[in-house]
């Protein structure tokens, strides 16, 4: 089985940039860069994973207080857990929103609003 290659086009200042950066690391420049290119994909996939376990806990939180769970000691075991995932909520959320194009943001928001909550900043 064959893999397939990629190439592209640099500047000579950004290869020579790169050639020694591969150097330092013992490698070539195209050996450096798929080396990188596979260790970010690793790094994105496990953070991505990290993520979807903690909006999966949120989510859960918010079901049962929603539920009507009112009982003391849960609401404030509840309201510790959310105040502590709300710093990772919110920086996902903005990172999120940074790299999402506009017509991702507008189905997302369509989605949300068709799941019967209305969507922040939404224009419906």
């Amino acid at each position: 089985m064959s893999t397939p290659t990629v190439s592209f086009r640099l500047k000579p200042e950004v290869y020579l940039k790169l050639e020694a950066i591969a150097a330092e690391a013992g490698l070539s420049p195209g050996g450096y860069l798929k080396k990188k290119l596979e260790s970010d994909t690793n790094n994105f996939l496990e953070d991505l994973q990290s993520m979807k376990g903690d909006i999966s806990e949120i989510l859960h939180l918010l079901q049962s207080n929603d539920e009507g769970s009112k009982a003391v000691e849960n609401t404030s075991n509840q309201n510790d857990t959310v105040k502590a995932l709300m710093p990772i909520v919110l920086e996902s959320l903005l990172i999120l929103r940074e790299v999402a194009a506009p017509n991702k943001v507008d189905n997302a928001q369509k989605l949300v609003n068709k799941a019967g909550i209305k969507a922040y900043n939404s224009l419906d």
